[in-house]
């Protein structure tokens, strides 16, 4: 699935010279947490989010000497702009990640989760085509859940099954044994931890067509052993 597919498209937007009471009244009003700021050709210049604006709600605080000595006069310059500045222009964080509307939704879905942001615009040719946030991601999530997954045939399911498991560096790949029958599938085997036995599990019943899954796995330090001096 391709990010045009989940974005929203009509896209509320603030230019830069507008007064910071006018966005928030906008951001309060249609119940959003942030805006894009375009310039006069529909570029991107900034972001207004709510923690821009919560900034300005904060005592300015006499900055401590050694702050002083050691930060840079543009990076203090900055922000003094962004606690008293008036304008979208003054307020917005200019540094902004974008992504284009083909690029898959995964690549998306890292982007907000590692940035720790909300949202991210949508760029085509230089223009704002569009916004995809956290919540466009969870609707795709939720149509994609009420679509029935294909249908795959017993031996595919654990040909699927020994491909994941291979691809994952934590997991127990020998001793590890798979069967199907009738789209449950079975596992059986030793593993080394708790954790491991049950993301196993949850491997298993993420493949597509999986109608159950049947453990049997067993942590290595629940079996009993005798020893023999």
């Amino acid at each position: 699935m391709r990010v045009s597919g989940v974005m929203t498209a009509e896209v509320l937007t603030v230019r830069p010279e507008t007064p910071i009471h006018e966005a928030a009244v906008l951001m309060a009003s249609r119940g959003i947490s942030g805006l894009p700021v375009v310039d006069g050709a529909g570029r991107v210049v900034g972001i207004l989010s709510e923690g821009d604006l919560i900034i300005r709600q904060k005592p300015r605080e006499p900055l401590p000497w050694w702050r002083q000595f050691f930060a840079d006069a543009e990076g203090l310059a900055r922000e003094y702009q962004k606690a008293v500045g008036t304008t979208a222009g003054e307020v917005m964080t200019t540094e902004v990640l974008c992504v284009g509307p083909e690029a898959p939704v995964a690549a998306a879905a890292v982007i907000l989760d590692e940035r720790r942001i909300r949202r991210l615009p949508v760029v085509a040719n230089g223009r704002l085509v569009g916004i995809v946030s956290r919540g466009d991601l969870v609707r795709a999530l939720a149509g994609a859940a009420s679509t029935p997954p294909a249908s795959l045939s017993d031996g595919e399911l654990v040909r699927e099954m020994r491909e994941r498991l291979r691809r994952e560096p934590w997991a127990t790949t020998s001793g590890i044994l798979f069967q199907a029958r009738e789209g449950i599938l079975a596992l059986w085997g030793l593993v080394s931890t708790d954790v491991e036995r049950s993301a196993l599990e949850t491997m298993a019943r993420a493949i597509p067509g999986v109608r159950g899954v049947e453990s049997h796995l067993v942590v290595r330090s629940a079996v009993p052993y005798v020893y023999w001096g």
